[in-house]
């Protein structure tokens, strides 16, 4: 399939991903205990799938023209290693001790989750969109080391806090 010819306009998108990032960060502090909009899908959705949704954007951002099925493939590729990264981290810290640490030391450990999965995952789909035309083995080599990011910055979160 042909790409697209329209280029997405940089400030438009720009802000996208500035107001992504921000509704992330939101949601999470709108789930501390004891809000009406407490609850677990909230939580997931913020710590998992906007991260996913902002490292597409950061990938449409750079890349000169958008193929729809390569952000379908990195969705995929993204999903599959976040559900990877979020095994071995429940592996990984199933054991420690502790109880409940408190709401404060819970939303800094979301924030900080949302932030890793952001970081792990846009950063290399980020280059991938800026390789994408001039160096395509680059771009694929960056999204394939999204997995890598991912997963070493979760996990050093999950097993950090």
């Amino acid at each position: 399939m042909a790409p697209s010819r329209q280029t997405p306009d940089t400030r438009t998108v720009s802000a996208i991903l500035i107001g992504l990032l921000a509704l992330g960060v939101a949601l999470l502090v709108a789930n501390v205990p004891g809000s009406p909009l407490r609850g677990s899908n909230l939580q997931l959705f913020a710590v998992f799938i906007l991260p996913l949704a902002i490292s597409l954007v950061a990938y449409v951002r750079f890349a000169k023209a958008v193929v729809w099925w390569e952000i379908a493939l990195l969705a995929v590729w993204g999903a599959v290693s976040l559900a990877v990264s979020v095994f071995v981290g429940f592996l990984a810290t199933m054991g420690t001790p502790g109880g409940y640490p408190g709401a404060g030391a819970e939303l800094l450990r979301n924030v900080a989750m949302f932030l890793a999965t952001t970081l792990g995952l846009s950063v290399p789909y980020g280059l991938a969109g800026a390789f994408r035309r001039e160096h395509p083995r680059r771009a694929v080599a960056s999204a394939l080391l999204a997995f890598v990011g991912v997963f070493a910055l979760f996990n050093a979160v999950a097993v950090a806090m």
